[in-house]
């Protein structure tokens, strides 16, 4: 599964992202969400595009048609939710995780209406942590057969945080260049007997991932652990570390 399109292989939230990692096997993807001043969605991760495209622009104060014609890393543009949308549409058998970085709540319904009115959100999700509950809400108030994931602060109750949010999915894990986050997910994982956790919810119906792997060690401890999908930023990488070849 693959975080922001993989941006091991490709210029992360991008359509290039995405097609490379439904090509090189993935069987979803995750991008993030915001809405430009002109009320367009776009798969973007910081609040500006500094970091990502040298031009320093606030993505909320700035509209789509200056957007479009900037590049990320310099090489592929901007993913809009159509492109999104029509490349889900193509590929009938992949899922997609989209995590609202939307401050009001119903931005996050208008995103699930747009999702449901293209046909596809029986394979969406709509991702948010758990204390971020408002914005799953929104979205299922709005689209009542879209999915909801969740993703714990700690992997402590996951039947209960899938439970607490209305959730048909949980995502659990640890955010990468973040210090002593994978450490404090593993010493919770063996207290909370994490295992025994996944198997309990599966039961239930609630789709378990976890992450994000990005070295054969990881992926493969994860696998140990029985979930249903690891996320990753180099699919190829986890498939050769679970898979072999």
């Amino acid at each position: 599964m693959a975080h922001r399109g993989g941006p091991q292989n490709a210029p992360e939230n991008t359509i290039a992202a995405f097609e490379r990692a439904f090509s090189d096997g993935a069987d979803a993807i995750e991008c993030d969400i915001r809405k430009t001043r002109d009320g367009q969605f776009v798969a973007f991760h910081d609040r500006t595009g500094g970091r990502l495209t040298g031009h320093n622009w606030p993505v909320a104060g700035t509209d789509y048609g200056q957007l479009k014609h900037i590049k990320v890393l310099g090489r592929e543009p901007i993913a809009h939710l159509d492109d999104i949308v029509n490349l889900l549409i193509f590929h009938r058998f992949k899922k997609c995780y989209f995590e609202p970085v939307l401050e009001d709540p119903c931005d996050a319904a208008a995103l699930a209406l747009e999702i449901k009115k293209a046909g596809i959100q029986r394979r969406a999700y709509i991702l948010a942590f758990s204390n971020n509950r408002k914005t799953l809400i929104a979205a299922k108030n709005a689209a009542p057969d879209i999915g909801v994931a969740v993703m714990p602060l700690l992997p402590c109750d996951i039947a209960g945080a899938a439970r607490a949010a209305g959730a048909s999915a949980v995502c659990a894990g640890w955010l990468p260049g973040w210090p002593g986050t994978k450490a404090l997910f593993k010493l919770s994982a063996a207290l909370f007997n994490f295992k025994e956790q996944a198997a309990a919810a599966a039961g239930l119906g609630v789709t378990v991932s976890a992450g994000i792997a990005n070295d054969c060690h990881d992926a493969r401890w994860l696998a140990a652990q029985g979930v249903g999908g690891i996320w990753t930023d180099d699919v190829p990488l986890v498939r050769k570390a679970i898979y072999g070849g």
